[in-house]
């Protein structure tokens, strides 16, 4: 059953450069989720259209909630699965401007991913989930999406790394925030899949539907992004992320 959580109703922008300090989003901040989803399910599925800051903040509200509820938390990204060192390398820092620097410095996802997966928006999520590992709090981060030039779709590398991670403790809950294309527990249609950038066969929600995901997300009448859909621009909030 795909539950719906609600957003901001207006979506703004998350972009700005990479080097500068990102504001911390609200994590801990007001969270409508009638069906508790952070306090019982083991998986969460964020259905994201890249390139807000809503999105981002609301994978940190469902973070802190499990968090608060006493749950262990991996917090999967859309990014390459190569980046998981720079992610543990700054998960152990001190998140200052040098340990930015080193972070982004270097990678591809960072330098030249701009389909707005790797927003300073997501910065400031990973610089949260930075802060309550250092308050001792129970929260991993993991990089779920393919290396460049792997074989195999990436939305097999997401699930298979979300499955994984699902394994480690059964009280623990993965919430993992992607292009909602990836997130729905259905295959989607030719008319879809129209207009965007590339195919989707099988998405990673419909390979975990044996581990019950809970796939979330709002449907977007107003506001703005920054995607490549399939050019790189401002977009309207009406096509699929």
């Amino acid at each position: 059953m795909r539950a719906f959580l609600n957003l901001c109703s207006g979506l703004l922008i998350g972009l700005a450069p990479l080097g500068a300090a990102a504001a911390v989003p609200d994590g801990c901040g007001p969270l409508d989720d009638p069906q508790g989803l952070a306090r019982s399910a083991r998986i969460i599925l964020v259905g994201e259209i890249h390139g807000t800051r809503e999105y981002p903040a609301l994978a940190a509200r469902l973070a802190c909630a499990a968090l608060d509820g006493g749950r262990k938390v991996a917090l999967a990204l859309e990014m390459p699965q190569d980046e998981q060192a720079r992610l543990a390398a700054y998960m152990a820092s001190s998140g200052d401007a040098a340990a930015r620097t080193a972070f982004t410095t270097g990678s591809r996802f960072w330098e030249k991913v701009r389909d707005g997966r790797s927003s300073i928006a997501v910065l400031a999520l990973i610089e949260q989930a930075r802060r309550w590992r250092m308050q001792g709090l129970p929260l991993e981060l993991i990089a779920i999406d393919r290396p460049q030039s792997a074989p195999g779709t990436r939305d097999e590398y997401m699930a298979a790394a979300i499955r994984r991670a699902s394994s480690v403790a059964p009280e623990m809950v993965v919430i993992a925030l992607a292009g909602n294309m990836h997130t729905r527990l259905a295959p989607p249609s030719p008319s879809e899949m129209a207009g965007l950038p590339g195919r989707i066969d099988t998405p990673m929600g419909v390979l975990l539907r044996d581990l019950g995901p809970a796939s979330i997300g709002s449907p977007l009448s107003r506001g703005a992004f920054f995607g490549c859909a399939p050019d790189c621009r401002v977009h309207d909030a009406d096509v699929d992320g």
